[in-house]
């Protein structure tokens, strides 16, 4: 090889090594230097924070605004926000520090994921608060690869930068809401009956609070249960049951709903009615429930005691308080549980001879 071509060759690759030392740091700005807070103005007013809305790829995820003493989110019918989630975004941006200022060049923001994020398929999401508020929009792109940190630009800057906060913010409505429904234990039900009409109906019920299994009611001649867990999982319905999705109940048809409903040990009674939804459109086949709670009259002699009725009785206030009035949306597994009929838990008895 020549000295010439030789001395081609290293120039070629001290140009890229810059070329690619500078899309990584990119041109040093006044909008943020190391170490500096990304939103100084968001650590002094986080608590005054009342509204904010999350996007991608142009259309609105969600938008949450303080209601009271509680979040809410919009799109959900003004349901419960996820606050775990958006103390999460509000903290983590407050104290956000840029560990360097990455690209000015928004030909490189894609690399980053914090290209404008009103652009179909836009790797970042959008942040944005209260106009009158002050705070800028900040788009929260790609983690860094390799290191710590993640790559944010705000909305009124072309200055990419790296922080020391991570964030994975959810891309559907479903991470922003409290999903967390209700949480009815199996092992504190002691009766649980699904109604599908009036000559249609599946009981099961413990003899005694203590036994473990459940004893079908009204099983035909010459048939018997499958399983004693077919039984048995028929109380499960109602245990941590959580939403996929929220929406008012009085927007929905709940005509030819099947009714399942627990009873537990200290006399909580709690209804559920499950309707199917078939696909429309964008929207898949839905499985929804709306709930009641109140107190069984005939319970188990604990719950007649005055004391322990009080409890039960707050507790099934409690339960309406956050589900009256709301249809939730609900895995199909735990839809089949609760609308479970006597054909499937039986079998033809065997016959000993």
């Amino acid at each position: 090889m020549s000295k010439t071509v030789f001395n081609g060759l290293i120039i070629l690759t001290l140009l890229a090594v810059a070329t690619a030392f500078m899309l990584g740091r990119g041109t040093p700005s006044t909008d943020a230097s190391p170490s500096s807070l990304l939103l100084p103005q968001l650590e002094d007013q986080v608590n005054d924070v009342d509204w904010l809305r999350v996007s991608a790829g142009g259309e609105t995820i969600a938008t949450a605004r303080r209601d009271g003493t509680a979040w809410v989110i919009d799109e959900a019918g003004a349901y419960l926000a996820d606050w775990d989630e958006l103390q999460g975004l509000l903290s983590g941006l407050a104290s956000a520090r840029v560990i360097e200022p990455k690209t000015r060049n928004p030909d490189y923001h894609g690399r980053l994921g914090v290209e404008d994020p009103a652009r179909p398929g836009a790797a970042g999401v959008l942040v944005e608060f209260q106009p009158a508020s002050g705070l800028p929009g900040v788009i929260v792109g790609r983690q860094a690869q390799g290191r710590e940190g993640q790559y944010l630009r705000l909305v009124d800057s072309d200055q990419a930068m790296l922080v020391d906060r991570e964030f994975d913010l959810p891309r559907t409505i479903r991470g922003w809401i409290e999903s967390d429904v209700i949480d009815i234990a199996d092992d504190e039900v002691v009766e649980v009956a699904i109604t599908h009409s009036s000559d249609n109906v599946v009981v099961a019920r413990k003899v005694s609070a203590d036994d473990e299994d459940f004893v079908l009611q009204d099983v035909p001649a010459g048939m018997e249960p499958r399983t004693e867990w077919a039984v048995n999982s028929l109380a499960g319905g109602l245990s941590n049951l959580t939403a996929e999705e929220v929406r008012p109940a009085d927007e929905m048809d709940w005509d030819g709903a099947v009714r399942y409903r627990v009873v537990t040990a200290d006399g909580l009674l709690v209804e559920a009615q499950a309707v199917s939804l078939p696909a429309d459109g964008d929207r898949d086949e839905g499985h929804w429930v709306r709930l009641e709670a109140g107190v069984y009259t005939t319970a188990l002699d604990s719950a007649s005691e005055e004391e322990n009725a009080a409890l039960t009785t707050g507790r099934a206030q409690e339960v309406n308080r956050r589900v009256r009035g709301w249809a939730y949306r609900i895995p199909k597994s735990t839809f089949e549980t609760m609308t479970t009929a006597m054909d499937g838990l039986l079998e033809p008895a065997v016959v000993e001879q």
